[in-house]
C-alpha cells in the first residue's frame, strides 16, 4: 500500500515497514533524525507536534520527547534508547511510551525502531522498520493511527528538508 503516493507501507506479522524517498542529501536527512534542532520542526503529526526534546545521541544514550495534542493537557511522552548508530546509514533504538520523567510505561507496546538511510538516484530513501514483540502490539498501534501519524510526520519532514536544502 502507498499512502499519498509517497510513502510505501507494508506490514508483516509483527512489523510495520514504511519507505519514502526524500529530495535531500543522505547526510542531511540523517542529521534531521539525530538533532533536536531539526526534530522540533517536523517530528509528530501536525496536530501533535514535538513540544519537548532532549537527546543524548550515542549508543546507550536516550532521546526523551513529548508531543502535545490539540486539546489543553494532551501529551504523549516517549523515550528512545539508542542501540546502534552508523552515520549516515542507520539508527536503531528501543522506543517506549513514557512519562514526563522518562519512566517507561510497561502497559504500552515497545518498538524496536530501525531507520535506514540509503542513497537513491541523488536522493535519500528512508526505510522505517517498527518491530513489535507480538502481533497484538502491532495491531494496537495500528488501531491508534500509527500509519496516519507517521505518514503525516514524514510529510512534515519533507517540508522541513525543503526549507533546509533551499537555505
Amino acid at each position: 500500500m502507498t499512502n499519498g503516493n509517497k510513502t510505501k507501507v507494508e506490514t508483516t506479522e509483527r512489523e510495520l515497514i514504511m519507505t519514502r524517498i526524500f529530495d535531500a542529501p543522505r547526510e542531511l536527512v540523517f542529521e534531521t533524525y539525530s538533532d533536536c534542532k531539526h526534530l522540533k520542526n517536523w517530528w509528530g503529526p501536525r496536530t501533535w507536534p514535538l513540544s519537548y526534546c532532549k537527546m543524548d545521541f550515542r549508543v546507550g544514550g536516550a532521546w526523551h520527547f513529548c508531543m502535545s495534542g490539540p486539546n489543553e493537557g494532551d501529551e504523549s511522552w516517549g523515550k528512545g534508547i539508542y542501540k546502534e548508530i552508523a552515520e549516515p546509514e542507520r539508527i536503531v533504538y528501543n522506543d517506549y511510551f513514557s512519562d514526563k520523567d522518562g519512566n517507561i510505561n510497561e502497559d504500552m507496546p515497545s518498538t524496536l525502531a530501525t531507520f535506514e538511510f540509503a542513497e537513491h538516484e541523488g536522493k535519500t530513501k528512508i526505510t522505517c522498520r517498527s518491530e513489535y514483540q507480538k502481533p497484538a502490539d502491532l495491531k494496537k498501534v495500528l488501531e491508534m493511527g500509527m500509519v496516519e501519524g507517521m505518514t503525516e510526520t514524514l510529510d512534515r519532514l519533507e517540508e522541513h528538508l525543503a526549507t533546509v536544502v533551499s537555505e
